[in-house]
């Protein structure tokens, strides 16, 4: 049956049913009129949960592929699509419609604890990247939901949040990257944010969803809430949204079926919602399931971990040759391989990189220097000191003896996870201890570090050489010991700064506050276009890494010096392939950039090569220069080749907020080919003729050049900037109280939603002590943060109605001292 058939087919009650989820998991299938799907989490593995799964960390074995914040640096579109089709194959074998995935926002502030889930802080590199991810998985004929749309960038009170953005950084950098998706590989559905935008929760945001997703993008599928984000649901479905997830008990339905009642939705809104419903699930229900190969998806993870490792530092110290080695460090034992949340995959993980070197002919003396990051809290004084005490007299027998040491550290689920943020970028407060010891003794000590985000490395003068593995899934032993070792050789570039300290980040003053409101006061200066722009040092430039070989750039040509880019906006949708903006089969009009690349050294190897656009000088808001293009390149020792970049308009541009277009302002460019974004080694300018941008004098602001009282984007320049009045965001009064605020903000000004809410945590806490959980365990963080901070109606959502709407409404009344009301809503549920 066509889309339209099934349509009429349906009573109005089973259209409206269809708008939300049954379960946790499924479509609805009208009793057998339509099948129905299963959708589940999956970024990086399938995290499928069977009938009686319900704890966030139990589901059905699956391969665990390294997260996004990994495997973005490998810069590999080939790579990222071996491992969408693995995924692909496993979701097959599992019956699943559906992954959700890949995450893709923007790295606002390397503190996010949910930034291992996605991909880059520059728009390019995270669109490309999932441009290839969803390419790679529908050609499977596996859907995709790339998440979150949008500006969901901090974890702190992300339920209910305000993102308030100004045009242009909303355009350049944070919506970006899914357009780059949308126009190019049109993934099956879209997952909306819990988060608001510009003071509209982003289920409900007219803005986003109709005129830029689909009437400007012209995105064709689905858009699905996050879990519990469509609140006030028939606003969402009258601003664009599909479907609601999950299963509401009942409630969002009844919510549909009153406004209907009333007036306030017609049929013909609810049909244009279940139409791409139907369309998502007539592409995948009948899908045939295959049998999966694991063995080859564990060899796929290992060489993503391999290709996606960072050598930060070497000064000879790596490779390895068998031979004694000391090991410190209890992530070498228990290797952190993934972050905790919805995205933990029930793995089968390989051996660690003790196993592995053992192998390989090593003989290892290992101490695990500070306590495992489940035992810390349990871990007495004494028990530090003596673990303490035992690495330091190894690390000084290795001093005497000559012999290397491998230190391994890192963050842990402790400090980084979904549902809580970073408040600085230190390493764990036991691992620094020990590490500051084992520094006193002079030992030659070579780190490997983990982490989902960038983190401080105080003690960097004191190392030889910096492996970072990030979070390198299921194999990353293998892939380490192999690094280790030269077996690869390591070809890994940073897809985010290093700062020094969160003291220099430029979103400091805002990011991961406790109130509503968020202004995003540094606009375009996300990231390197912070540090470059306003010679910020950082640790680790973005694009960085080393290798065992070297490589020579020669022989640039630019295939013109003037260049017509008049049709900036027309180029938008001519994005992707392997080197990002570099597709340009559709443009009118394009830029050809070739160069040679030599491996000069003694082993083969892979660049990563950048290609930077330097903008013009100007007297308005615009990054010194930005990624335009990249490629990966395999050589072998001594080979050359000739490498090519194609770019077109969309190299030059910036959002003009007063046409609402994309415009390329005229002036004189320079082309950039780099090894990282410092590290530039060819450079050719060319004069660009495009528009003469008159920039409005709100653009023009005195903290946006240099600091101003010693602060750099102030709330001030910031409101000039925004144009519109900020949305209001205070804190609710007594009187002002709503079903779509949150526990925390009514315990605030209410006693008894206080002590209704702490005794709701309390109850998640001693359930999850019952299961051997302490409340920094991230599975537990989420629950928390979920009934704290999610506006009241969407734990009715997410509960099904277990927590009961008459109670939520009762206790709104409460918090706004309608004693009266409270007790006729308790009494008679109206």
């Amino acid at each position: 049956m066509t889309v339209n058939e099934i349509l009429k087919s349906l009573t109005l009650k089973e259209k409206i049913r269809l708008l939300n989820g049954v379960g946790g998991w499924y479509t609805f299938d009208a009793a057998g009129k339509l099948p129905k799907i299963m959708m589940t989490d999956g970024p990086h593995g399938l995290r499928k949960q069977g009938a009686g799964q319900v704890d966030i960390n139990d589901s059905i074995p699956s391969t665990c592929f390294p997260t996004a914040s990994c495997v973005a640096n490998s810069w590999d579109l080939d790579l990222i699509k071996e491992m969408a089709g693995e995924i692909a194959d496993q979701a097959l074998q599992e019956e699943v419609g559906i992954v959700l995935g890949c995450g893709m926002n923007i790295k606002r502030s390397p503190m996010c604890g949910r930034n291992f889930e996605y991909f880059s802080e520059d728009p390019l590199l995270a669109g490309s990247l999932a441009t290839a991810y969803v390419d790679a998985m529908q050609k499977k004929n596996v859907g995709t939901s790339i998440k979150h749309f949008a500006c969901n960038n901090q974890e702190t009170r992300r339920q209910s949040s305000d993102s308030i953005v100004d045009e242009r950084a909303l355009r350049e950098i944070y919506l970006r990257p899914f357009e780059i998706a949308v126009r190019n590989a049109q993934p099956s559905t879209i997952m909306a944010s819990y988060n608001k935008i510009n003071g509209k929760y982003t289920c409900q945001n007219k803005k986003i969803i109709k005129d830029i997703l689909r009437d400007e993008w012209g995105f064709k599928g689905a858009l699905i809430s996050d879990w519990g984000a469509a609140v006030d649901f028939p606003t969402c479905i009258k601003a664009g949204l599909n479907l609601a997830m999950p299963d509401s008990g009942g409630y969002q339905p009844g919510q549909l079926e009153k406004a209907f009642k009333r007036g306030e939705i017609t049929e013909e809104e609810i049909n244009r919602a279940c139409e791409k419903v139907i369309e998502v699930v007539l592409r995948f229900a009948n899908n045939q399931k295959i049998k999966a190969d694991y063995n080859k998806a564990h060899l796929t993870a290992k060489k993503i971990a391999e290709n996606s490792a960072v050598l930060l530092k070497n000064d000879g110290a790596l490779p390895l040759k068998p031979q004694k080695i000391i090991i410190l460090g209890q992530m070498a034992e228990d290797m952190r391989i993934q972050g905790g949340g919805s995205s933990h995959i029930n793995a089968t993980p390989g051996p660690n990189v003790i196993e592995c070197l053992k192998h390989k002919g090593f003989e290892i003396e290992y101490e695990p220097a500070y306590p495992a990051d489940d035992k810390v809290e349990s871990t007495s004084d004494q028990e530090r000191k003596a673990l303490a005490e035992k690495a330091v007299a190894l690390a000084k027998k290795a001093a005497e003896e000559n012999t290397p040491v491998l230190l391994f550290c890192g963050l842990t689920n402790r400090t980084e996870g979904e549902g809580f943020d970073r408040h600085d970028m230190a390493l764990p407060a036991e691992q620094l201890k020990v590490i500051n010891k084992i520094f006193t003794v002079k030992a030659k000590v070579i780190a490997v570090t983990f982490g989902g985000s960038p983190f401080a490395l105080p003690f960097y003068d004191d190392l030889n050489a910096i492996l970072h593995m990030a979070l390198a899934g299921e194999a990353c032993g293998e892939a380490c010991a192999a690094l280790l070792t030269g077996e690869v050789n390591p070809s890994g570039k940073l897809s985010e700064s290093f700062p020094f300290s969160e003291k220099d980040l430029p979103s400091r003053a805002t990011w991961g506050k406790e109130e509503s409101a968020i202004e995003y006061r540094e606009s375009i200066f996300t990231g390197y276009r912070y540090y470059d722009t306003f010679k910020v040092p950082v640790r680790f430039d973005f694009g960085f890494g080393l290798s065992y070989t070297s490589f020579e750039y020669s022989k640039l040509k630019v295939s013109a010096s003037d260049f017509d880019a008049a049709d900036a906006n027309e180029a938008l949708g001519n994005v992707g392939g392997k080197s990002g903006y570099g597709d340009t089969a559709n443009a009118t009009n394009k830029l050809t950039v070739t160069f040679t690349l030599k491996n000069t050294g003694k082993l083969a190897g892979s660049e990563v090569v950048q290609l930077y656009v330097k903008n013009p000088q100007c007297d308005y808001l615009r990054a010194n220069k930005e990624l335009r293009a990249f490629t990966k390149v395999f050589l072998q020792a001594g080979e050359e080749k000739e490498v090519t970049l194609e770019l077109d308009a969309k190299a030059f541009i910036l959002f003009d907020v007063e046409s609402g277009k994309y415009i390329a302002p005229s002036g004189t460019y320079e082309i950039q080919i780099a090894a990282s974004l410092s590290d530039v080694k060819l450079s050719e300018k060319i004069t660009v003729k495009g528009m003469d941008y008159k920039a409005n004098d709100k653009e023009r602001l005195p903290s946006y050049f240099e600091a101003v009282d010693g602060e750099m984007f102030n709330h001030k320049d910031f409101a000039s900037l925004y144009k519109e009045p900020l949305p209001d965001d205070s804190a609710p009064v007594p009187g002002t109280f709503t079903i779509y605020n949150s526990l925390a903000e009514g315990a605030a000004i209410s006693k008894v939603c206080k002590k209704q809410l702490d005794k709701i945590v309390n109850g998640i806490i001693e359930d999850n002590k019952k299961m051997g959980r302490n409340e920094n365990d991230p599975a537990v963080k989420i629950a928390v943060c979920g009934m704290t901070e999610n506006p009241i109606e969407s734990i009715i959502l997410l509960t099904a109605c277990k927590f009961k709407p008459k109670f939520a409404r009762a206790l709104v009344h409460l918090v706004n001292r309608r004693f009266l009301a409270a007790c006729r809503e308790l009494i008679f549920g109206r």
